[in-house]
This record gives C-alpha cells, structure tokens and sequence, in this order.
C-alpha cells in the first residue's frame, strides 16, 4: 500500500480571481465608467473601427460584471 502524506487540500481562488479582473480590466471602475472610455476612444463605430469597438464593449459588459463575484461572496 502506498500512503501520501503530501496531499494539500485545493485553495479555491475565484472570488480572488474575479475581483483582480474587474480591479485591473473594469476600466473607470464601472460599467458606464468603461462604456464612456469605449465612446470617446471610437467615435465612429462603423467601418474599420467596428472590430476594436465592439471588442472593447463587449470587454467591459464582461469585465466589469460583478455579479458573479457577488454572489461568490453571499455563498462563503
């Protein structure tokens, strides 16, 4: 029979985790706050300008989503 001794029980990170991306990717600190960002960054959305605009809303409508983090911290 083989024992280990060595086991360590898994630390779980997420709340951790999801607060370190809405701190560093949530520009401004909040959803309006990174949609304005977005705004003045690409005032023309249509064209050539489409992909990276679409891409920096769609990055704050999931970055600065605390809703999962909310309730990570109602279950502990």
């Amino acid at each position: 029979m083989i024992f280990s001794t060595s086991c360590q029980k898994r630390q779980d990170k997420t709340l951790e985790r999801n607060l370190f991306t809405f701190l560093i990717s949530c520009t401004g600190g909040s959803l309006d706050a990174c949609n304005a960002d977005c705004a003045a960054k690409y005032p023309d959305v249509t064209g050539v300008n489409y992909p990276a605009a679409s891409a920096c809303f769609s990055a704050c409508s999931t970055n600065c989503n605390l809703s999962t983090t909310l309730l990570l911290l109602t279950n502990k």
